[in-house]
């Protein structure tokens, strides 16, 4: 069943590419810039201007990522509607659930890296089982623990179809990304708009994630 939903997958990012792109790229090529421009010439893990560099360009990473991803969102939930939005509207519809999403995206992020902290299972089974709280937040409006706690209620008979397809793409993607890197050799400016290609192709990771979600909203309709 992942496989079909996979297809379906890769099906909407085709008929939606200039689209996820106008949303997300602006954003990536920004935070992209910014790590070339903080961290592109120091390679000294111990220089204080590096790691105070890194803090800046994570926490910049942290600020916008709200504003696009919840864009994605967003924009997915009005193809299902049959009402595509423009992605300029769907950005700034995102924007009332900026400080929302924040939170959730944080709450997750803190969960899943205790648990992998906990010999790697339990933050994978943390991950699989939050999959779904970011879109709970944008579309239902949740509060960040409401939002967690709903997406840990609804997802234990989607858990394997979850982790099967999220594993397939988060894997695949981390694989073509440390070959292109290696393929790229030393050049940072490559590098660099490498990982703005990576950055864009895990919208496949949201896409998944979204029909997942949708499934299980209309088997709780049912």
């Amino acid at each position: 069943m992942a496989f079909d939903y996979l297809r379906q997958t890769l099906f909407f990012f085709r008929q939606h590419l200039l689209a996820l792109a106008a949303i997300q790229l602006p954003f990536l090529i920004i935070l992209a810039l910014a790590n070339y421009l903080l961290l592109g010439d120091m390679s000294d893990p111990s220089d204080p201007e590096l790691q105070i560099n890194t803090g800046l360009a994570s926490l910049l990473r942290l600020l916008l990522l709200p504003i696009y991803l919840g864009g994605t969102i967003v924009y997915l939930q009005s193809v299902v509607d049959n009402r595509p939005l423009h992605p300029l509207t769907a950005i700034l519809s995102a924007l009332g659930c900026w400080g929302r999403l924040l939170l959730t995206y944080m709450l997750n992020a803190l969960a899943v890296s205790l648990g992998l902290m906990l010999l790697i299972v339990p933050g994978v089974y943390f991950g699989v089982r939050f999959a779904v709280a970011d879109y709970a937040c944008v579309l239902e409006r949740r509060g960040p623990v409401d939002a967690l706690r709903n997406s840990w209620e609804i997802t234990p008979e989607y858990f394997w179809v979850l982790f099967q397809g999220l594993a397939l793409l988060m894997g695949g993607l981390f694989l073509a990304n440390i070959s292109i890197t290696r393929l790229l050799g030393e050049g940072t400016l490559l590098i660099t708009l490498g990982s703005v290609l990576f950055d864009f192709l895990s919208v496949l990771v949201t896409i998944y994630g979204f029909r997942i979600y949708c499934v299980i909203r209309e088997n709780q309709r049912d």
